[in-house]
């Protein structure tokens, strides 16, 4: 396995311009397996001038058809298909995840190449009758140099659902990996230069938060898309401001609720397995994680047991370990926070059911934390209303559904929700008023490729995946012809 890494710019592979490296740990063994180059702002005014470059009409870029992009970018997701196994193994190394997570990201990415190259040669302009002698129409075209700053939790399933549709509308893309993991998006990129893609069209480096600085504020940048808190995101509005620069989405955190009003005790099944799986995938990495239970009273107890008992199968420990569940969070960093959560829910009061520090038989090494169960919570605790990102879930009975709905809505993020129900009209009642831009009933999924995704309120604005996702990364231009 490669194990020293570097910037991909213009489509050359280079060291960063001072010679920085810095080491990529194992979460699982806290252990060094690799390094990478680490970009300096003048690699990031190095990757945009290539960027720039690559759009000049002419240029190879610019003669591609839209039919060609679109093939293009089919023939990438089948690269990242036969190189399923080794993407993952890279994935589960870097990042944590177990395998079958790790794979499904991969297939992910190769979903949205697939899905936005469908999209590329089915952009339409239009033609406006304005009466006699005159002609009009408009056309639609590429915004033009994009940045993308990628965040570490679904690194290859965001690149892609930004990347993909940017390229397909005909734009030039710079991304900047999350810190904490940026080996595997490198790797993706090399499928990308085996594909064929231009030079320039697409620039790949790794850094820390002042390269993601330099790029949001470079007037050259003609679109901004970020993931990440919402601490940062307003500074990235603000350097867009400063320019005028688009930005065509935000995805800035999420606190998921999830209602549960099913008929009986008997049918808590679905939703005990919905909130153990959330604390299993991705280690409760997730925006859209439901971490806030609403169960109605009757079942409140019930579901705690349920629960408990579905946390008591979950497996903790290293990918390489067989039937794994539940890998490493990501940095030590993020572990010390989730951790710190998990403390103050106690001194909040709060009842254990589950988990509440670190596994055992895991040694010392690694950065597990047991699937934790929050009971008898309220709105005004800390791990109530504040993003934990980890597998760490409250519940809080509740009496009725518009008590439900109020304590749900009653959150500074708006991302995501959930209902669990047997009645076809308390569910469309509540998703009608749940203030979030996404929601699930009796179940998580809708996430991408077809269908919108995106937040309220403080969780971003914007929306990726389908139809919508693509305009977004076009422009219109009006002419008007005179044929007196």
């Amino acid at each position: 396995m490669n194990t020293s890494y570097q910037l991909f710019i213009d489509g050359v592979w280079r060291e960063g311009s001072d010679g920085t490296r810095v080491p990529v740990v194992n979460p699982a063994t806290e252990e060094a397996f690799a390094e990478v180059s680490w970009g300096t702002p003048h690699d990031a005014s190095l990757a945009l001038a290539a960027a720039e470059k690559a759009l000049v009409a002419g240029g190879e870029w610019a003669s591609w058809s839209p039919t060609r992009r679109g093939r293009f970018l089919s023939s990438v997701a089948a690269l990242i298909r036969q190189n399923t196994a080794e993407l993952s193994a890279l994935f589960c190394l870097e990042h944590g995840k177990p395998p079958h997570q790790a794979s499904g990201e991969v297939e992910d990415a190769a979903r949205y190449l697939e899905y936005f190259g469908g999209w590329a040669d089915k952009l339409t302009g239009m033609t406006i009758d304005l009466g006699p002698w005159q002609m009009n129409y408009v056309l639609r075209e590429p915004l033009g140099v994009t940045v993308h700053i990628a965040p570490w939790n679904y690194p290859l399933d965001i690149f892609c659902r930004s990347v993909a549709p940017a390229l397909a509308a005909g734009n030039t893309c710079v991304v900047k990996p999350a810190p904490e993991i940026s080996l595997v998006t490198l790797a993706l990129a090399s499928l990308f230069q085996e594909a064929g893609l231009p030079a320039g069209v697409l620039n790949v480096i790794p850094g820390g938060p002042e390269l993601g600085k330099v790029l949001t504020e470079d007037p050259r940048v003609r679109g901004i898309v970020f993931t990440g808190s919402v601490e940062t995101g307003r500074k990235v509005l603000e350097a867009a401001a400063r320019n005028i620069t688009p930005v065509i989405s935000m995805e800035l955190g999420g606190k998921a609720a999830s209602l549960v009003f099913v008929g009986d005790a008997d049918e808590l099944d679905g939703p005990a397995g919905g909130a153990a799986g959330a604390m299993a995938w991705n280690a409760g990495q997730s925006c859209g994680q439901r971490s806030r239970w609403y169960v109605r009273r009757d079942l409140y107890e019930p579901f705690l047991e349920r629960v408990a008992e579905r946390v008591r199968g979950l497996k903790v420990g290293p990918a390489t370990q067989p039937g794994v569940s539940l890998g490493p969070l990501v940095s030590k960093r993020h572990y010390e926070k989730v951790m710190s959560y998990i403390h103050t829910g106690i001194e909040e009061g709060a009842r254990l059911i589950a988990g509440g520090g670190r596994p055992e038989n895991l040694g010392e090494h690694g950065y597990f934390v047991a699937p934790t169960v929050f009971a008898d919570c309220h709105n005004g605790m800390r791990i109530v209303r504040e993003e934990i990102f980890g597998p760490v879930i409250s519940v809080i009975p509740v009496d009725n559904l518009d008590e439900a709905v109020a304590l749900a809505n009653d959150n500074m993020f708006g991302l995501s929700s959930e209902i669990w129900t047997s009645d076809v009209t308390t569910a469309h009642s509540v998703a009608s008023r749940l203030d979030v831009g996404h929601v699930t009933i009796n179940g998580s999924a809708a996430f991408g490729f077809e269908v919108p995704f995106g937040g309220v309120k403080l969780s971003g604005l914007g929306r990726e995946g389908g139809p919508e996702a693509i305009l977004a990364y076009t422009r219109l231009k009006n002419v008007w012809v005179n044929l007196k």
